[in-house]
């Protein structure tokens, strides 16, 4: 639309020149100045344009982006040091135990012998070192359970004479005295090492008191 106005504009003031320049008329025509219709014909061009700029829509000038700070890579986490743990001592198989015993016969007094009422007699037992360590005269045989005690008081804590190397056996005697009463009855005896250690075989007196008849009896078996 806008270019049709400068168009119409142009053509009147070409119009315009030629009728001034042929002008065979009697009549004096004023004359026109073509500065002022260049500067009407400017002025209204540049309205024009200056309407069209207005109409027209602004362009949008975006701001600049933010600049954002990347996140820093995370450092991956380490384990704490652990201090390094002892080793556990190994277990130690059967029968190598540091101090043990195992009984191996009844030499004299077996147990299920019939005694007499107030009989005096002595347990004769034969034990092994079957541990690692030597057994020491710190090493003693005690009284470890059992009523009534029927062994004699000085017997009740018997320390070794000699010592004993592993794999080599020994013979311990007990002296006791047979109950008044008829009946069966069990004596209970430990090893101990030299720091108050219990080890080894659990080793028991079990004896029956009876009649002279029943311990006849039981010899000529």
């Amino acid at each position: 639309m806008k270019k049709k106005n400068i168009s119409r504009i142009i053509l009147a003031f070409t119009a315009t020149l030629l009728l001034a320049a042929c002008g065979n008329s009697a009549d004096v025509t004023p004359t026109v100045d073509p500065v002022l219709i260049m500067t009407d014909v400017a002025g209204t061009i540049q309205a024009d344009l200056t309407q069209t700029a207005l109409s027209a829509p602004s362009a949008t000038i975006a701001p600049p982006p933010t600049p954002t700070s990347l996140p820093l890579p995370s450092q991956p986490s380490l384990p704490a040091p652990t201090a390094p743990s002892s080793p556990a001592a190994p277990a130690l198989p059967p029968g190598e135990l540091p101090d043990n015993a195992t009984w191996i016969a009844d030499v004299e007094s077996p147990d299920g012998t019939i005694f007499e009422s107030g009989q005096r007699f002595t347990r004769v037992t034969q034990i092994e070192n079957t541990g690692t360590t030597i057994w020491n005269t710190g090493y003693r045989l005690i009284y470890y359970g059992g009523e009534p005690i029927m062994c004699d008081e000085a017997d009740m804590d018997i320390y070794l004479q000699q010592s004993v190397d592993p794999g080599n056996q020994i013979l311990l005697s007990v002296r006791f005295t047979a109950p008044d009463t008829h009946g069966t009855y069990v004596n209970h005896f430990r090893l101990i090492n030299d720091k108050g250690e219990v080890f080894g075989d659990n080793l028991y007196v079990e004896i029956v008191v009876g009649t002279w008849e029943a311990k006849q009896t039981q010899l000529a078996e």
